[in-house]
């Protein structure tokens, strides 16, 4: 079996890696994409060279692989997923398909579009549970959550165990996480907006 990766091209090194190695460990096969062929770790720098970019892989050949996975990273470089054409593509086509999904952390508003009716965890920012629930998905307060063929996890702390649920699922096993949802709901706040100042500065690095 193989799976699509699609990761942070400022990627989370510890969901990475870990995924990675625990699929190798089930004797599956992965192509990793991100939108540049150099991707490098957010918190190392330490850089990688990958074979594809979302250019390279046609939404369509999503229905070649068994599994389409997403791995969070760097805020803007993963929020960019959330509406980028592309990515949006290859959830529906994998949805359509019936593929087993998984999305981990800030990657989570990613998969919306195949969570309506669906269980899912995701790292608890408002704009996240807003494109969530908007979309239809039912948001959850605990670590791991398994719905059908979609595996979603709320943070990094949980990449094992969520990339080992991800392998059983594609194995074809009914899974149960045995995790209960307590029901709380943080209350949050909208995101504040930086100082003019700051925004400038902002724009004036990245022409940099």
């Amino acid at each position: 079996m193989r799976v699509l990766v699609v990761c942070a091209q400022r990627y989370n090194g510890h969901e990475l890696w870990t995924a990675l190695g625990v699929m190798q460990e089930h004797g599956l096969e992965f192509d990793v994409v991100s939108t540049k062929y150099l991707i490098e770790d957010e918190i190392t720098f330490q850089a990688n060279k990958i074979q594809y970019t979302l250019d390279d892989i046609d939404p369509e050949k999503v229905r070649q692989y068994d599994g389409l996975m997403f791995v969070s990273g760097n805020m803007k470089d993963t929020e960019l997923y959330w509406k980028h054409p592309t990515t949006q593509q290859y959830v529906q086509e994998a949805f359509e398909a019936d593929i087993p999904i998984a999305a981990i952390c800030c990657s989570v508003p990613t998969i919306r579009s195949a969570a309506e009716g669906k269980r899912v965890s995701f790292f608890p920012l408002v704009r996240s549970r807003t494109l969530l629930t908007e979309a239809g998905a039912i948001p959850q307060s605990v670590s791991i959550t398994v719905d059908g063929k979609l595996v979603t996890a709320e943070h990094q702390m949980s990449s094992q165990r969520w990339a080992e649920f991800f392998c059983r699922v594609l194995d074809g096993e009914d899974v149960d996480t045995q995790l209960v949802d307590s029901g709380f709901v943080p209350a949050g706040r909208a995101r504040r907006r930086l100082p003019p100042e700051v925004e400038l500065m902002k724009r004036k690095a990245n022409l940099e």
